[in-house]
């Protein structure tokens, strides 16, 4: 997560509440499923790296959740 100033009252450095966390996303590629994760050191994109890749979804997301 990242802090930002508000777009609704312009309170500053908030953190977000009840926002998506896209740290870790899953990806198709072609029949494969790839698990990518964007590092801490990550400032304003994401910077995702690969960490593997599985024939199906829920190879890749019980992989994500083992972590």
């Amino acid at each position: 997560m990242c802090d930002d100033d508000c777009p609704f009252c312009s309170a500053r450095h908030m953190t977000p509440y009840k926002s998506d966390d896209w740290t870790v996303v899953i990806e198709q590629e072609g029949d494969k499923f790839v698990a990518l994760c964007s590092p801490e050191t990550a400032e304003h994109d994401p910077n995702y790296r690969a960490l593997g890749t599985f024939p199906t979804r829920a190879e890749a997301k019980a992989f994500l959740a083992s972590r």
